[in-house]
């Protein structure tokens, strides 16, 4: 009979400590683990929340132990996010190995926030996607009328790279193929100049994905999407080092 809510000093006697259910032996093997993980960390001088996403196999076993996941996450915090989730990776192998982590935060940067995501494993590259958001003015409209019509426009980048990138120069870089970036708090002289900065490089999606790739010629995907104020659909541009590979992290 178990015990009532009262009385709880024999609880232990109804746990039953030996219980490994993940081990018991399975056929087929899957990658598993926790996503949604929530913790604090560091790129640099910045400290925020990251989300994290944590995967091993499970071998001829039934299920993970996720409860080692989540300690890795919360263990050591070495210098560098990419150093991190290696390190996280390294702690999970000890006991199940194969395993990655996938790293989602949003990177501050002047008064915007550029999307990151980081993929790892204990050893070799890191893959990662940058989504920044910026603005363009039409070439097309602006050839015929002399202006182009303005739309916020956004960039995927996708790279991998053995050595630890400058997330805040990699966001810079991809920010100067738009027409211009956003900016939060302008007065009224401030939004005159930003308009004619756009109009002054009109780009089309395609001219965003063109720009991006010519600045990282080692990078695997870019997209340019520019979300339309005269039309209800968007225009979308896409080049891939592999075509008609898309990326999945």
């Amino acid at each position: 009979m178990p015990p009532s809510n009262r009385d709880t000093t024999d609880t232990l006697a109804f746990i039953d400590a030996t219980a490994d259910v993940q081990s018991e032996a399975s056929r087929l093997p899957v990658d598993a683990g926790v996503t949604s993980l929530r913790v604090l960390s560091s790129t640099g001088n910045i400290r925020m929340p990251v989300d994290l996403s944590i995967q091993t196999s499970t071998g001829l076993h039934r299920g993970v132990h996720m409860s080692r996941l989540v300690k890795a996450a919360n263990g050591r915090r070495p210098r560098g996010m990419e150093q991190w989730l290696r390190w996280i990776c390294s702690e999970v192998n000890r006991t199940q190995p194969g395993s990655s982590v996938t790293a989602t935060f949003e990177l501050p940067y002047n008064d915007q926030f550029a999307k990151v995501t980081m993929r790892a494993t204990a050893r070799g590259a890191v893959t990662y996607r940058y989504v920044v958001d910026g603005m363009t003015a039409c070439p097309c409209s602006k050839k015929m009328i002399g202006i182009g019509h303005m739309q916020r426009a956004q960039m995927t980048v996708v790279l991998k790279s053995e050595r630890a990138l400058d997330s805040l120069d990699v966001v810079g870089r991809i920010s100067e193929c738009f027409s211009a970036s956003p900016k939060e708090e302008m007065k009224r002289l401030e939004e005159s100049k930003k308009i004619l900065e756009a109009q002054a490089n009109p780009k089309f999606a395609e001219d965003l994905v063109r720009d991006c790739v010519s600045r990282f010629p080692n990078t695997l995907f870019v997209s340019g999407r520019c979300f339309e104020s005269i039309h209800a659909h968007d225009a979308l541009a896409t080049w891939s080092a592999r075509p008609g590979w898309m990326p999945v992290l």
